[in-house]
């Protein structure tokens, strides 16, 4: 009878605890990773679209009190920090608007700087927005 030779138990094929136990960590490690960065993703484009609807807010401002100025400078605080409601502020944690009209060059009194600030919590921070903009009258 012909001996027929023996595989060894260390070369066998499969895969064996500690493999399997090192496999599933690396995947634990890399899924928890995955999510913590759509967890930053997710928080990024919250704090983007609140800033793009603060922004939209300024220029809404910015717009309506340039259409308001008269031919001569008067320098004047008409809103500070009043709260914005309606569809514009709809995710907005209590927004506020600030709007200032100066005459940056007193020996023309046809220029106004119309100044807008929209202020508004971003995760409990203070967020804010600032634009500017030059109206003349003739």
């Amino acid at each position: 009878m012909k001996n027929i030779p023996r595989r060894s138990v260390s070369h066998a094929t499969g895969f064996t605890a500690v493999e399997l136990l090192i496999t599933l960590f690396v995947a634990a490690i890399c899924l928890s990773a995955g999510y913590i960065l759509y967890n930053v993703v997710v928080t990024r484009s919250s704090e983007a679209r609140h800033q793009i609807e603060a922004d939209s807010i300024a220029t809404d401002y910015l717009q309506r009190y340039r259409s308001l100025v008269s031919t001569a400078c008067v320098e004047s605080t008409p809103l500070i920090n009043s709260p914005v409601s309606g569809t514009d502020a709809a995710s907005l944690a209590s927004p506020k608007v600030s709007v200032t009209i100066s005459c940056p060059i007193p020996a023309l009194s046809s220029i106004s700087k119309i100044s807008v600030k929209v202020d508004y919590k971003e995760g409990g921070t203070n967020e804010s927005v600032q634009h500017e903009a030059y109206a003349s009258r003739p």
